[in-house]
């Protein structure tokens, strides 16, 4: 008999753990069963017509889906075409999608015909196993207990299978706290993997100098003791190649923990940390006891030491907030400077306690995968619009972290940041250019033209951005807007016996880094020697140092 384990990720670069948790489980409990268990893994970006055909010519017995709100379009489009294909196909489900509402997903897909419902892997063997021996399985199976932390298998025996993909790795289940918003509070159980198993496995991925390891434990510092000791592991056996990322609470981290996670390698460490909202009724109503205060001061002592990447989440969309209590929460994140910021709009999960008080909030979303809210009380289709604008700027002039300079000069002509991304936001809108793919290039061209409409010093402007342009690469093509005569590569790389291909000189008018440091506008020469070898881990852009002006 052969199962086919389908996975259907948001991203190349992604992979599915759980399919390979199950896989690896079951194969441990087939006992003397000629069972076959294969993975198939595919993206959002292949075309149906591309997965059917691959999945028909596995011949599996069994087809079982993984499945999750960025992909449960794809999969019961899939499930149906098999079904066309074939009456003889056994077709199975799991994954948080379904297991919220199992039995209207079997009515409204019945090309389905069970439901994995809860934690994978016990299930899949049991369901497994229980087919192979000819028992008659019910059409939703849900877990009777919880397994323990040490018997989720480790799955990465093999590395080749995961080139070029980020490696996830989970040290504890479950999450203690009660986001309404959010399905991991339906079970607040924690469970936590033991350290000693834990640091043997990380060992392995130091060892074999993966680049990127993605903690998916829901609220990563649950526990100070577990985080502290993998944080300290990884500190002492850091192999200068590794990055860890955990999500975590940041208003849980003690003052000795902020001082012992200073010292470490910059970019040894990612921290995701959910901010959400501001607004002090809004948290109330989803349940978020988070203390504020001691949460910014966290993050601002954490930037402060400049060796950690710091992304914080806000959410668009929740009960009792406006556009005016949305701008406060956007300008109070803003003004922690994480090194990513996300504007996330609220996903409406059935199953969560969001999706029960919705009519409550009156809160609008769609029918369809990701459930992603369209109107509230508090904000209307309109508002939302306007922050879908927000969004997508945010992500191209702040994430990409490309423009550091530039916008911090534009910014200084408005009231507050949110007003300068809105102002930018209707800019694309009205030039047609929302959702447009351009060129790095491009982008500067139109931040330029963007600028000039309200800086009082657009030849200032334009030297922050060629000087942002060559932080991020040593351009072939110099940009339109940069001043001839400028480029002064050639003669300090032949004076000082270095290449022009690692290297770039660019002379300015103003002081720029005086600026960056300071926020002082000074009209002096200087020149700047760009070196392409260094590069921060934190914002990936190039090194940069003042060089005295040749005579």
């Amino acid at each position: 008999m052969k199962v086919l384990l389908v996975a259907v990720n948001a991203k190349y670069i992604h992979s599915n753990l759980a399919v390979y948790s199950l896989k690896k489980y079951a194969d441990a409990f087939k006992q003397n069963r000629n069972v076959d268990i294969e993975i198939a893994e595919y993206t959002i970006n292949n075309r149906i017509e591309e997965i059917v055909p691959d999945i028909f010519r596995r011949n599996a017995d069994v087809i079982a889906f993984s499945v999750y709100i960025w992909n449960v379009d794809y999969v019961t489009r899939i499930g149906e075409t098999l079904r066309k294909i074939s009456s003889k196909y056994v077709i199975w489900a799991g994954g948080p999608e379904v297991s919220y509402r199992a039995e209207s997903f079997l009515e409204e897909f019945p090309s389905f015909e069970l439901i994995m419902q809860g934690e994978g892997e016990g299930i899949f063997s049991e369901c497994v196993n229980a087919y192979y021996d000819g028992r008659k399985l019910p059409d939703v199976v849900a877990a009777d207990s919880l397994l323990s932390m040490n018997e989720i298998p480790f799955v990465y025996d093999d590395l080749s299978d995961f080139d070029n993909k980020i490696i996830y790795y989970e040290s504890s289940r479950g999450c203690p706290f009660s986001c309404s918003y959010c399905l991991s509070s339906i079970d607040r159980r924690t469970r936590f993997r033991d350290f000693s198993i834990v640091k043997e496995e990380l060992k392995y991925f130091l060892d074999n100098k993966v680049k990127l390891v993605k903690f998916v434990d829901r609220t990563f510092n649950a526990s100070h003791n577990h985080a502290t000791s993998i944080w300290k592991y990884i500190a002492e056996n850091d192999n200068g190649i590794t990055t860890f990322h955990c999500e975590l609470s940041a208003d849980l981290i003690r003052d000795d923990e902020i001082e012992f996670l200073s010292g470490f390698r910059k970019g040894l460490l990612q921290f995701e940390i959910g901010i959400q909202t501001f607004n002090p009724e809004t948290l109330k109503a989803i349940n978020r006891n988070t203390d504020m205060t001691r949460l910014c001061q966290v993050i601002k002592k954490l930037h402060s030491a400049g060796n950690i990447h710091l992304h914080l989440d806000l959410i668009a969309g929740l009960p009792y907030e406006d556009i005016a209590s949305f701008k406060n929460s956007f300008n109070r994140v803003y003004e922690l400077c994480p090194d990513e910021f996300q504007l996330g709009f609220l996903k409406v999960l059935s199953g969560s306690e969001m999706s029960d008080k919705a009519e409550e909030y009156g809160i609008v979303r769609t029918g369809y995968a990701p459930y992603e809210v369209i109107s509230t009380k508090w904000l209307s289709y309109e508002d939302l619009l306007k922050l879908k604008g927000v969004e997508e700027v945010l992500e191209i002039y702040y994430n990409s972290r490309q423009f550091d300079s530039s916008i911090k000069y534009i910014l200084e002509s408005f009231d507050t940041p949110y007003d300068m991304y809105y102002a930018l936001s209707e800019f694309y809108r009205e030039q047609f250019l929302v959702g447009a793919s351009h060129s790095r290039i491009k982008r500067y061209e139109l931040l330029l033209e963007f600028g000039k409409q309200y800086v009082d010093n657009v030849d200032f402007l334009t030297e922050l951005l060629v000087h942002d342009m060559y932080l991020r690469e040593n351009c072939k093509t110099r940009p339109w807007f940069a001043q001839a005569g400028h480029d002064n590569t050639s003669s300090v790389c032949r004076d000082k016996g270095i290449s022009k291909k690692m290297y770039h000189v660019e002379y300015y008018e103003y002081d720029i880094k005086e600026y960056m440091k300071s926020g002082r506008i000074i009209v002096v020469g200087a020149q700047y020697i760009y070196d392409y070898a260094v590069r921060n881990p934190i914002t990936n852009n190039i090194e940069y140092k003042k060089l005295e002006l040749m005579s």
